[in-house]
């Protein structure tokens, strides 16, 4: 359950997709909606984590900019 709302496991099997792979052997076909849309969620999570650390990113330049 967890691994399936992985961001790192997303881009894996968003990866595998674009480039026409399947899923390794024996690991079984990962199910949910992550799985299902994964180029959309690995998407989505590239843009959530820029959109929380840039922010804070910009933030501490500041201020060791201003020292």
């Amino acid at each position: 359950m967890i691994a399936e709302w992985n961001p790192v496991t997303a881009v894996a099997t968003a990866a595998r997709q674009l480039f026409g792979n399947a899923a390794p052997a024996g690991f079984g076909t990962p199910g949910g909606w992550p799985a299902d849309n994964a180029i959309l969620y690995s998407v989505l999570c590239s843009v959530g984590i820029i959109a929380v650390f840039a922010p804070l990113a910009i933030a501490q330049y500041r201020r060791i900019s201003k020292r």
